[in-house]
């Protein structure tokens, strides 16, 4: 027998409304999902999608109408204070206090999270974020990609088993936000449980070991993105541009592995069923006059995942 897989957060159903103008607008339509121990688990979608609203219910700052949410087997609505003890929580969008510099941020952080050593946790979250040099500085001064990096050693004091982030990077430039990605990466191989929120089709495809895409309140697609990939791109494709479209499929009738042709301005895309073909079919667009200017293969990315499910389900 294998051994049972840890699941550190379970969504069951969960549904959560809002009144807006006198009519109730659903932010959560009956979502399910699990995060097993260890994990980096995307939840992509465009604003208003309902990330912002389940990360809130998971911090204990939401109730649900329905359904239920759990963190360390524990209600996250009624055993919030327990498991604040074990998780932490890092929004794009949080302010900090124009009084106090770095480190007597994080002293006060310590003093809410009773935490032992707080000397010694304050200097290792410092220095996991890269930021120590800057821990007399006050955080209202920071520049976004710092005070983003602040945050997270906020998050980081009680040591967190499960840490929550909701779109980290937004608004950091290109340096701030490949500094961030770096540390999730870290962070997982330490083995720390991350959820992650995001709109950034790259970032959720370098960092997530599954994702799950969110649309109007409604989970509409969950699993490792090579899973889905074959789901939702079952064909292997070829893309032949040349000067002569016409006659490419000419020159493969016969091969039976081929399902479809679909020919453009300056080439022509070929589908397979599998991709045992691809050498003979390669070979046989060289060898033909087809006034060929370049052949590959086409290997979809997460964003091209993205936007077929994202147009599937809205023609639903």
């Amino acid at each position: 027998m294998g051994t049972a897989i840890e699941k550190v957060l379970s969504v069951q159903n969960v549904s959560k409304s809002f009144s807006s103008d006198g009519q109730s607008v659903k932010a959560l339509d009956s979502i399910s999902f699990d995060i097993p121990k260890g994990e980096v688990f995307g939840l992509l979608g465009p604003n208003g999608a309902g990330k912002t609203t389940l990360i809130s219910i998971l911090c204990g700052f939401l109730t649900p109408d329905k359904g239920k949410a759990t963190l360390f087997g524990m209600d996250c609505t009624h055993e919030s204070r327990q498991i604040k003890k074990r998780m932490n929580f890092v929004s794009g969008f949080s302010g900090v206090s124009e009084f106090f510099n770095a480190e007597e941020l994080l002293t006060f952080y310590c003093m809410l999270y009773n935490i032992e050593n707080p000397k010694e946790r304050i200097v290792k979250a410092l220095k996991a974020t890269d930021i120590y040099e800057h821990r007399k500085r006050r955080p209202s001064c920071f520049s976004s990609g710092l005070k983003r990096r602040f945050l997270i050693s906020k998050s980081l004091l009680n040591d967190p088993e499960m840490l929550l982030l909701d779109e980290p990077t937004v608004g950091l430039d290109v340096e701030s936000a490949s500094a961030l990605r770096l540390l999730v990466k870290e962070m997982k191989q330490k083995g720390n449980t991350l959820l992650l929120t995001t709109h950034n089709m790259r970032e959720a495809e370098e960092l997530c070991d599954r994702i799950a895409l969110i649309r109007k309140g409604r989970i509409i697609a969950c699993g490792k993105f090579a899973d889905l990939k074959k789901q939702f791109f079952p064909h292997e494709v070829i893309d032949v541009k040349c000067t002569k479209p016409d006659k490419i499929e000419n020159v493969l009738s016969g091969i039976k592995s081929i399902v479809r042709f679909k020919k453009y301005s300056n080439g022509t895309k070929i589908y397979l069923a599998n991709d045992k073909d691809i050498a003979k079919i390669i070979n046989l667009i060289s060898l033909a006059d087809v006034g060929l200017l370049g052949i590959n293969t086409i290997e979809p990315e997460l964003e091209d995942l993205y936007t077929k499910i994202m147009d599937a389900d809205n023609d639903d």
